[in-house]
């Protein structure tokens, strides 16, 4: 199984969506459903598809399909965020964010378990990318029986 596409917010969607796309190896284009201003990052394989939509639309449940509509108040952070694997090495990942403008750094997580660059999309959004190296030792520990037992000697309840 795999997610066939994600949707991600922006205050400047062409610009996210040609940066992503440099990053990936891949086109940016218009994406008409996503909204006038929305547009579609594709990786160079054409796995992945990001659907970078105008900042402040909302989906919301209507009457034949969700629909877009304004978001009430300014905020412009969001709780989610996703890992992307790239075939780029992180540093020239690292490079393109930062020539973008965004802040973007090498993190470990889980106290070393793994790394990962950590890109901050027009400095309010989180997208994990891991490079080749990073995403093989990712699938490596990553997995449920890992993360229950290292959930288990946090003393956290991973099984449910």
């Amino acid at each position: 199984m795999k997610i066939a596409h994600a949707s991600i917010p922006a205050d400047d969607p062409k610009t996210v969506a040609d940066v992503l796309a440099e990053i990936m190896g891949g086109e940016a284009m218009p994406f008409p459903p996503g909204g006038p201003q929305a547009r579609a990052a594709w990786s160079g394989d054409g796995a992945i598809m990001f659907e970078v939509v105008q900042r402040g639309d909302v989906l919301a449940f209507a009457d034949e399909e969700g629909a877009r509509e304004p978001a009430a108040g300014g905020e412009r952070r969001s709780e989610v965020h996703l890992a992307v694997c790239v075939s780029r090495p992180a540093s020239e990942v690292i490079a393109i964010a930062e020539r973008a403008g965004w802040p973007a750094r090498i993190c470990q997580r889980g106290n070393g378990l793994f790394e990962l660059a950590e890109l901050w999309i027009e400095g309010v959004f989180m997208v994990e990318m891991l490079d080749p190296a990073q995403a093989a030792r990712y699938e490596e520990v990553v997995t449920p029986a890992n993360m229950k037992r290292f959930f288990s000697e946090m003393g956290a309840n991973a099984a449910g």
